[in-house]
């Protein structure tokens, strides 16, 4: 049996905004990665998955409940764990190399360990060429493996990416979802991956958690059953869009619950905002 590797414990998240409203954006959020596998969240948007990834990332303290990482109760950000996000978060004033081994640095890593690590990830994300060259010169598909291999470098005991694709075309996406794949499978990697795109929850992972609208809890987990290494060919197939029919149901489920609730929250505060206009007008600022 594997071992769980991540463990996501009755979390939830509350914030409070600068007038004193309260957001419940998580309420006891339960699950967990096993040792090695590639877990993926999906979700209508709003639904806290991009919160939840911050939360096992360190970056944001849950309200309650608690993430535990190879055992241990996770506090803060760690080196045990690599974060990848949507934007391009590469310091641009280092070239390839010095991005991919600034934590290496930080750690007091030998100058012979950070050269030989370094050259052997800039080969296995194909960019052998691009070692000094500043991230302003390099397409967007071009930085995310840089920020890809910058997270692995560290040996992180799990990779956390948030929407790392979605900024990407169609072409470069699939080929990146392929290239993180081949990385993850050669390194044995665990991972979890946030994501809106359907067909990239299905392909990439091992397994599927789909959240509800906001506050935010799984409402279902999808196994993945489909071996690894996993050909392109497996998209078009009657297993893939089966599975992809059942999780864009349930999603929408979620995104109707999340359209009716901005109605309600329009018809509370239309009355205010009619009086707001009102006394705007009054004083011919309007």
């Amino acid at each position: 049996m594997a071992r769980k590797k991540l463990i996501i414990e009755n979390v939830s998240k509350v914030f409070t905004t600068a007038r004193g409203q309260t957001i419940e954006a998580l309420r006891h959020v339960n699950a967990y990665v096993e040792e090695g596998e590639f877990v993926t969240i999906v979700g209508t948007s709003g639904c806290g998955k991009s919160t939840l990834l911050r939360i096992v990332a360190g970056l944001e303290k849950p309200t309650s409940g608690r993430i535990l990482l190879d055992g241990k109760e996770m506090h803060r950000p760690g080196a045990d764990r690599g974060m990848v996000f949507q934007s391009y978060t590469l310091y641009e004033w280092l070239t390839v190399s010095d991005n991919i081994s600034f934590g290496l640095r930080l750690r007091g890593v030998s100058r012979k360990e950070i050269r030989e690590k370094t050259r052997f990830l800039i080969e296995k994300i194909g960019l052998s060429g691009f070692e000094d060259t500043y991230p302003k010169y390099l397409s967007g598909g071009m930085k995310q493996r840089v920020a890809i291999a910058r997270a692995m470098a560290n040996d992180p005991s799990i990779l956390l990416l948030d929407e790392p694709f979605g900024a990407l075309d169609a072409q470069t996406r699939t080929i990146m979802q392929e290239l993180l794949l081949q990385l993850v499978e050669e390194n044995r990697m665990t991972v979890l991956f946030v994501t809106h795109d359907i067909d990239e929850a299905i392909f990439l992972g091992d397994a599927v958690y789909v959240m509800s609208f906001r506050p935010g809890t799984i409402k279902e987990e999808v196994k993945i059953d489909v071996p690894h290494p996993r050909s392109p060919e497996v998209r078009t197939s009657p297993f893939f869009m089966d599975l992809k029919r059942s999780i864009t149901a349930a999603i929408r489920e979620e995104t109707i619950r999340s359209i009716e609730a901005s109605k309600a929250d329009m018809r509370r505060t239309s009355p205010r905002v009619s009086g707001w206009l009102s006394r705007l007008r009054g004083r011919r600022i309007l």
